[in-house]
């Protein structure tokens, strides 16, 4: 997580605003990362074993940025291997750059499942999406791509989990939105100091919730220091059983809310890609949070739609433009009720018609 490195390293004086005592949080079980610059072998995961570490987060790949269109750690496999072999836990983690783009987050999320296969990372592991470069100006927007990728993760089997520098995640995500749909699946870096950590300064820990894991330092023994603040990385327990996401049935058909009533929000701005005239009323489609199958409605009440600059701020003229080629934004304001759900998708009622969502769009309460 070189990029990280650098910023840490050139951000030491501002270490006073990104960690804060908590009391209540105590060590629990240290670990590494480590990438393609590291070793392979058993007694390379043995060594740090004597020292205290019991788990180990392998590099699968990446994409954009640096990373270009697919890049795969070649050592990949012998790390996950050789790290179970000295008897550490492992999981994964995969570069993401992809901003606020869902269909690239969907694609980043493909490979990073195809990559973890490949390094023979079992099934319900963790699998970290490591974002902490080329994220959108919209916080909504990028949590939203962010949860998208944490949602296939989770189809796919796996355990979802999001990684980044304490201040990077407070100035680009939603935190609340992430917790809310994936409690306690937050890996942090705030590194108090870049010199040698045997073990955590615990008074350091970093001021946010839901942490699971925290990357208390660049140099343990010349790797990565985490310690796992939460449970452990379950390797061997299945995701809908540690890891399942919050306010989302375990199958794929839709279900009628139970008991008590709720409310999907949507707090990003939008393209208004197309508009639609249906027997005599207007109504807006956007093809990312659109559902793509062709019984489900995905035609948003035009009246429904607040018209926008591309920051969100409302236009005094609320008239569409019409399909002429000129980009269009849009927001929804609303609390819209809860029809029925699926694992992704969000049925609601928006101005009275039932409109299909994609979930990772909504904030479900």
């Amino acid at each position: 997580m070189n990029k990280l490195k650098r910023w840490v390293t050139a951000s030491i004086g501002t270490v006073a605003f990104l960690v804060a005592t908590i009391s209540g949080v105590s060590a629990n079980t240290l670990g590494i990362d480590v990438a393609s610059y590291q070793g392979t072998t058993t007694s390379y995961f043995s060594q740090f074993k004597s020292y205290g570490d019991k788990f180990t987060m392998v590099k699968l790949g990446g994409r954009g940025g640096g990373e270009g269109s697919h890049y795969v750690n070649p050592k990949s496999y012998a790390q996950v291997h050789n790290a179970d072999a000295a008897g550490m836990q492992t999981g994964g983690y995969f570069w993401g750059e992809f901003g606020d783009s869902v269909s690239e987050a969907s694609y980043h999320a493909q490979l990073a499942v195809q990559d973890a296969q490949n390094a023979g990372l079992a099934k319900g592991s963790y699998i970290a999406l490591d974002y902490e470069a080329g994220a959108g100006a919209n916080k909504a927007n990028n949590t939203t791509a962010i949860l998208t990728f944490m949602d296939e993760v989770y189809a796919a089997g796996f355990k979802p989990m999001l990684y980044s520098g304490a201040y990077y995640m407070k100035q680009n995500i939603d935190l609340d939105r992430i917790n809310a749909r994936y409690p306690n699946a937050l890996w942090v870096a705030s590194y108090p100091t870049t010199s040698h950590q045997a073990t955590p300064p615990m008074q350091y820990f970093p001021k946010l919730s839901n942490v699971k894991i925290w990357q208390y330092a660049d140099n343990h023994y010349g790797v990565d220091g985490n310690v796992m603040v939460v449970g452990s990385l379950d390797n061997n327990t299945p995701a809908e059983e540690v890891a399942k996401p919050t306010n989302r049935p375990t199958d794929e058909q839709p279900k009628a809310t139970a008991d008590k009533t709720q409310y999907a929000t949507f707090s990003g701005v939008y393209v208004a890609d197309v508009w639609k005239k249906w027997q005599g009323k207007y109504y807006g489609v956007n093809k990312d949070m659109g559902i793509p199958v062709i019984d489900y409605n995905n035609y948003m009440p035009v009246s429904a739609i607040t018209l926008t600059d591309k920051y969100g701020h409302k236009l005094r003229n609320q008239y569409i433009q019409g399909n002429n080629g000129r980009m269009e934004y849009f927001t929804l304001d609303g609390k819209y009720k809860v029809l029925s759900q699926t694992a992704t998708a969000v049925e609601v009622q928006m101005n009275g018609e039932p409109v299909w969502m994609m979930k990772s769009f909504a904030t479900i309460k």
